[in-house]
C-alpha cells in the first residue's frame, strides 16, 4: 500500500506556521526503529510483519483558493460558509481534493524528486502499490484546528468519491487531519498524532467505526469502548482486536486469516499467547456454540506490556460477540459488529464496568459465563450462549484457561496426569462407568470434573 502525504493551508492562513518540521511528520510516519510511535511501525505489528504501509511525505503545500471560513457553516457572519446540503455531499473538500491533486501534478512533474539533478521516470512517486487502478491513499494535513463537533466539516474523516487523478490515476479514499486539534478532550486540543492517522488510515483497508453516535438507540451501551482502536482511539495507537485484524488486515498481506484461527468447541484446558506476539500462532480462538446463528465469539490476551496496548485501563483475556452481518455499518447501528462483554452489563442492556472487561490478575476476574457467575456471553437478541471460561490464569507463555460447555459443572476443572489418578469410581461425562483411562480428556473422578492428560 502507498500513501501519499500532501500539507494544505486556507487561503488566509498562508502564512500561519506548521507545528513541527518535516523531518518529525516524516519519522511520525515512516519510522522503522524498534519501539517508534510510527505509522509504519503500527501496521507492521498488527499485521504480524506482512504489511509494510510506507509513506510519501511531500516536501511542499498546497495553498487552497478560499478561506477557511468556506469551510465552517454559514451564517449571518459566515455567509460563504456551507449548508448542510454541501455538507451531507461533501462538496467542498471534494474540490479542494481535485484541485490540490491538480497542483501536486504541476508541482511533481518538475520535482528532481532523488535528488539526481535530473526529472525523468525515477522521479515519479508510487501512489497505486496494490496494482487496483486506485491511489491507495492521501492523508492531507491541514494547519491549524479541527471545529469543536464531529457533525462539521473540518473534522478528522476519511472519505472517497472525489473526482480527481493524481499521477493519471483515480483517487480512492482521502482522509484528513488536522496540526493542531484534531478534536478536544476536556476541552484540551488532541494534537496531531499516530493514534488518529491509524484510526483514519485503518478506514482505508474496509472497517468501520466501533464506536456508537448519539441519536442511535443503543448509543449509550459502549460495545466496544478502549478495547480497539476503532472505537476509542488513543494518542498512541492501542491495538486491533484479532478480529478486526482478521475481518479487514488479511485481504492486505494475509495479517491474521480466519483459517489459521482454531475454533475451540471441545472441553479442555487451552492457552492464548499475547495477541501482540511476533506470530498470529493461537494469539486468538474461535467460539461457535450454536451452528445456526451467524454469530460468534472470540478470545484474545491483551498485554499491557506491549507498547500499543500500554494505555488499555487492564490487560487480560477479552471476551466479545461478532456479528458478520453488520460488516457494512460497524457499530453504527443498533446491532454491533463488535461488543465486548464486561460485568454489570445485564444483558446488553447497560454499558456496565467496560474498563474491567478483562478476565485475569489486573481485574481478579477469573471466571465467566458459569452458572455462579453474574455475567455471561450472549447473543444481539440477548439469547444466552451456553460456553464458560474458568480458572483462568496468566502464564509464562500466555493466558491459560478452562473452557466448557456446560455452564452448570464446576467452576474449575482440574487437570491432572494419568498415572496420578488416584483411586474411585471413573465416569465418562455423559455418566457411563469405566474402568481405565485410556485416552486424554475430561472425566469424572470422586464426583469431581478432572481433566486427564494421557
Amino acid at each position: 500500500m502507498a500513501n501519499i502525504v500532501c500539507f494544505v493551508k486556507f487561503a488566509d492562513e498562508a502564512d500561519k506556521a506548521w507545528e513541527h518540521d518535516f523531518d518529525y511528520y516524516d519519522n511520525m510516519f515512516n519510522s522503522t526503529e524498534e519501539g517508534a510511535n510510527s505509522v509504519r511501525n503500527f501496521f507492521s505489528d498488527m499485521s504480524y510483519g506482512s504489511m509494510d504501509w510506507e509513506s510519501t511525505i511531500l516536501p511542499f503545500e498546497y495553498v487552497d483558493s478560499h478561506p477557511v471560513g468556506y469551510f465552517l457553516p454559514k451564517g449571518n457572519s459566515n455567509p460563504d460558509g456551507y449548508t448542510d446540503l454541501d455538507l451531507m455531499l461533501d462538496t467542498r473538500i471534494k474540490t479542494l481534493v481535485k484541485d490540490m491533486c491538480l497542483f501536486l501534478d504541476e508541482k511533481l512533474a518538475s520535482y528532481d524528486f532523488n535528488g539526481d539533478g535530473f526529472i525523468d521516470e525515477n522521479d515519479k512517486i508510487v501512489v497505486d502499490a496494490n496494482g487496483d487502478g486506485e491511489v491507495d491513499n492521501i492523508v492531507m494535513i491541514i494547519c491549524g484546528d479541527s471545529d469543536k463537533s464531529a457533525s462539521r466539516m473540518l473534522w478528522p474523516s476519511n472519505n472517497r468519491g472525489a473526482t480527481a487523478y493524481l499521477g493519471g490515476v483515480k483517487v480512492g479514499n482521502y482522509l484528513k487531519v488536522f496540526d493542531g486539534a484534531n478534536g478536544y478532550k476536556s476541552m484540551v486540543p488532541q494534537k496531531i498524532n499516530t493514534g488518529v492517522l491509524c484510526h483514519e488510515m485503518t478506514h482505508t483497508l474496509g472497517a468501520y467505526d466501533l464506536y456508537t453516535t448519539k441519536g442511535n438507540a443503543n448509543s449509550t451501551l459502549e460495545p466496544v469502548n478502549v478495547w480497539d482502536l476503532m472505537s476509542d482511539n488513543q494518542t498512541v495507537p492501542q491495538g486491533l482486536t484479532a478480529y478486526m485484524r482478521m475481518q479487514y488486515g488479511s485481504p492486505f498481506g494475509g495479517w491474521l486469516p480466519r483459517t489459521d484461527i482454531k475454533q475451540i468447541s471441545q472441553n479442555g484446558r487451552y492457552t492464548l499467547r499475547p495477541l501482540s506476539s511476533e506470530t498470529p500462532d493461537d494469539v486468538a480462538f474461535i467460539i461457535r456454540p450454536d451452528r445456526t446463528r451467524a454469530e460468534y465469539f472470540m478470545v484474545e490476551y491483551r498485554d499491557r506490556n506491549d507498547m500499543w496496548d500500554s494505555s488499555l485501563p487492564a490487560g487480560g483475556m477479552l471476551v466479545y460477540r461478532v456479528n458478520p452481518l453488520v460488516t457494512q455499518t460497524g457499530n453504527l447501528g443498533k446491532d454491533f459488529e463488535l461488543y465486548v462483554f464486561r460485568p454489570n452489563s445485564n444483558a446488553g442492556t447497560s454499558a456496565g464496568l467496560i474498563k474491567r472487561a478483562t478476565l485475569g490478575t489486573d481485574t481478579r476476574r477469573t471466571s465467566f459465563g458459569h452458572i455462579d457467575d453474574n455475567d455471561y456471553p450472549f447473543y444481539s437478541d440477548g439469547t444466552r450462549a451456553y460456553f464458560c471460561i474458568t480458572d483462568v490464569k496468566e502464564t509464562a507463555e500466555g493466558i491459560s484457561f478452562s473452557f466448557s460447555t456446560d455452564i452448570t459443572g464446576s467452576s474449575a476443572v482440574t487437570e491432572i496426569d494419568a498415572d496420578l489418578i488416584p483411586d474411585g469410581k471413573i465416569y465418562t461425562l455423559q455418566g457411563i462407568r469405566i474402568n481405565r483411562i485410556t485416552s486424554t480428556g475430561i472425566y469424572i473422578i470422586d464426583g469431581k470434573k478432572v481433566f486427564v492428560r494421557k
